[in-house]
C-alpha cells in the first residue's frame, strides 16, 4: 500500500494541535512532508473561524501555510450558498467565520438559508429562537458541521452538531450537512490535490467524522490517539481505520512514504 499514498488529508484540532496547545512533534512533521514533497491539505470542522485567522493559529505554531492549504466548513459552506445567485443568508456563525461570506447578502428578514455552525458559549435562546423563526419562514438549514463535541482546553465540550439537532427537531427539516462527514467535503479537498480517493490517506483523531466520513469514499484512514480519541467510539464502529498511531509524530513509522 505503500506506493498508492500519495497526498494526506490532515485533520487540525486533536490531530495537530488541540485547542491552544501544539500536539507535540507536530510542527516537525508537518516540515518533514513538506521536505519531502508530500501535498497535504489541512481539513477542519472548526466553524468559529476563518481560513486566515486558522492560517495565523498555525504560522503562531511554527507551521508555514497559506490560506489555501485549508479547507474549512465555513468556506466549504461558502462555496456551496454560491451556487444559488443572489441567495440570502442569515449566518449563525462567530464574526470572524462570517468572513468567507463577504460576498453574500445577509437579508435576515427573508433569508434562503440559515447557515449555522458553532457559537461556543455565545449561544443563547435569542439566536437559536431568531435562526428558528427563519427555517419556519421558509430558509433551507445549513450546518457547517454536526459533530457532538470537541476538547477545548476545558476537556470536552458541546459542538454544533448539539444545537444543529435541535433546530432540526424544532422546524422538522433535516441539514443540509457540509463539513465532515460529508461526501462532498471530501471530495472538494480530493479534488484541490488532483488525487483520487485511493491514493489519499486521511489522517484524524474523530471515528465518525474523519474516519468513517474517508472510508466511505474508499480513502485510507489513519487514526490518532491524540484529541478526542476513545477506544471505546472505535469498538463501537463498523467502520474501522486502516491503521491507528499514537500521534500524527509517528506516521513516517507506517513506511508509507
Amino acid at each position: 500500500m505503500s506506493a498508492s499514498i500519495k497526498s494526506l488529508l490532515i485533520d487540525l484540532d486533536g490531530v495537530i494541535y488541540n485547542d491552544s496547545r501544539i500536539i507535540p512533534g507536530a510542527v516537525e512533521t508537518i516540515r518533514r512532508l513538506r521536505e519531502k514533497n508530500i501535498p497535504f491539505r489541512f481539513i477542519t470542522n472548526t466553524t468559529m473561524k476563518c481560513r486566515d485567522t486558522i492560517k495565523e493559529k498555525l504560522n503562531h505554531f511554527g507551521i508555514e501555510c497559506e490560506a489555501g492549504d485549508i479547507f474549512s466548513a465555513a468556506y466549504a459552506a461558502a462555496k456551496y450558498v454560491s451556487q444559488f445567485p443572489r441567495a440570502k443568508c442569515h449566518l449563525m456563525l462567530k464574526e470572524d467565520a462570517k468572513k468567507e461570506f463577504i460576498d453574500f447578502d445577509s437579508d435576515d428578514e427573508h433569508a434562503d438559508f440559515v447557515v449555522a455552525g458553532d457559537l461556543g458559549d455565545t449561544v443563547t435562546f435569542d439566536l437559536l429562537n431568531n435562526a428558528f423563526i427563519r427555517l419556519m419562514n421558509g430558509a433551507k438549514l445549513v450546518a457547517l458541521q454536526k459533530n457532538r463535541f470537541w476538547l477545548s482546553d476545558r476537556g470536552y465540550t458541546l459542538d454544533a452538531g448539539a444545537f444543529i439537532a435541535l433546530l432540526e427537531y424544532a422546524s422538522n427539516q433535516e441539514a443540509i450537512l457540509i463539513g465532515k462527514p460529508e461526501r462532498t467535503f471530501f471530495e472538494l479537498a480530493l479534488a484541490d490535490l488532483n488525487v483520487s480517493p485511493e491514493n489519499a490517506l486521511m489522517i484524524g483523531d474523530d471515528i465518525e467524522s474523519d474516519i468513517s466520513g474517508a472510508a466511505r469514499l474508499n480513502i485510507n484512514t489513519c487514526l490518532v490517539q491524540t484529541g478526542k480519541f476513545r477506544q471505546q467510539d472505535v469498538d463501537n464502529t463498523e467502520i474501522k481505520p486502516v491503521y491507528i498511531i499514537s500521534s500524527i509524530a509517528h506516521i513516517f513509522g507506517l513506511e508509507l512514504f
